[in-house]
């Protein structure tokens, strides 16, 4: 497997990895990343693989300020320019790599080290398979894409550009653990993390890096919603490096206000988090959205415009199209976004059609689909 090293990489192949380990107990997987990544962190502790390789492969910068804006500023260039010159030897590498382990198949999920793996792979003419998550598949897998043998993709076959004949819709490999929540498991996630039963919890969340117009918003809102309702409580994942800032933005709530806020910098496990809530907040991240839909919560989603091909705004379409989640535009004021919360909060019946109509938009089998794919294309290469 190979992949760019973001959150919404990570939880996908960890998650098939552990179904390709139960499905073949004896096959062998190896991971090939991006040196610094967030895999890179995890090699230590990581049983899922039998080996993990980081390579420098770079990174194509241009979606800072939109395309052009983003691409040409010198110092985008400069970087550019300087991850461009390392593809030559992070191709030799992923050569020697593939050419040691002579592996089946190759799956890449996007991010610039797959280019030169993928690129390997076709010389050493090894089938290789696309998994893309968001609407807009990535530039990476554009480009090796002509390579695949199948691109399995985590949303409608309908949004992406490869040919129809090889692309097969999965879904998005998740945890197993994360289920629909009921409101048993609600009750027992809420004791779990010293919360009273009977209150009413909103989740912040700005996907792995945090955001900081999530996070100015909250800080924004949360006094009047936490004056206006005392069952009220607010779990707010920020981000590390804007963790600081919010938590110094909550130490002006007064007192018996500021008790009723966990302000985190990452949450390690955030699924106990999702399940406590009632209402979330977040960004659009195709595999963020993927876990809310498994869970089936009522979600106010903000997508993110400026990334890369609006992929954020058209996963966020996806589920607005099912009325599977509220749809607020980045610009959203603050008091239009308090009003969203507070017609949520105090309605019951809005909140259930929510949840019921995102879990309907769910693919819990989306590991099992992959890892079937995978398998079939290993075992056909063979």
């Amino acid at each position: 497997m190979t992949g760019g090293g973001s959150g919404g990489h990570v939880t996908p192949l960890l998650s098939l990895a552990r179904e390709l380990k139960s499905r073949s107990p004896n096959c062998e997987l190896i991971y090939i990343g991006q040196k610094g990544d967030i895999f890179d962190t995890l090699q230590q502790t990581s049983h899922d693989f039998d080996f993990m390789a980081f390579i420098k492969a770079g990174k194509f910068r241009r979606y800072q300020g939109g395309f052009a804006k983003g691409v040409f500023a010198p110092r985008t260039m400069v970087l550019n320019l300087r991850d461009l010159l390392r593809l030559p030897r992070s191709l030799w590498v992923s050569l020697r790599i593939l050419r040691r382990f002579k592996p089946d198949v190759i799956l890449s999920k996007g991010g610039f080290v797959a280019l030169p793996v993928c690129a390997a792979a076709w010389l050493l003419r090894i089938p290789i398979i696309t998994h893309d998550s968001d609407t807009v598949p990535g530039l990476a897998n554009r480009l090796v894409g002509r390579w695949a043998k199948i691109h399995a993709t985590g949303m409608p076959a309908r949004y992406y550009p490869y040919p129809k004949s090889r692309t097969q819709y999965t879904g998005i490999p998740l945890d197993s653990q994360i289920k629909k929540v009921t409101p048993r498991l609600q009750k027992q996630m809420k004791e779990k993390l010293g919360l009273p039963t009977d209150s009413r919890v909103v989740l912040v969340s700005g996907g792995g890096n945090g955001s900081q117009r999530l996070n100015e918003l909250m800080l924004s809102i949360a006094r009047e919603l936490l004056e206006n309702d005392l069952s009220l409580y607010i779990i707010h994942i920020t981000g590390a490096k804007h963790a600081q800032a919010v938590k110094d933005g909550y130490t002006k709530l007064p007192d018996p206000a500021r008790k009723r806020v966990l302000a985190l910098s990452y949450s390690q496990d955030l699924y106990q988090l999702v399940a406590a809530a009632d209402v979330i907040i977040s960004r659009a991240g195709a595999t963020t959205l993927a876990e809310l839909a498994a869970a089936g919560k009522a979600t106010i989603i903000i997508p993110a415009p400026f990334l890369a091909g609006g992929h954020q705004t058209k996963n966020a379409k996806e589920l607005a199209d099912h009325g599977a989640a509220v749809i607020a535009p980045d610009e959203v004021e603050p008091d239009e976004l308090m009003v969203l919360v507070k017609s949520l909060l105090g309605d019951d019946h809005r909140r259930f059609q929510l949840s019921r109509n995102i879990y309907a938009t769910a693919k819990t089998d989306a590991s099992s689909k992959l890892a079937e794919i995978v398998l079939d294309v290993a075992k056909r290469g063979k």
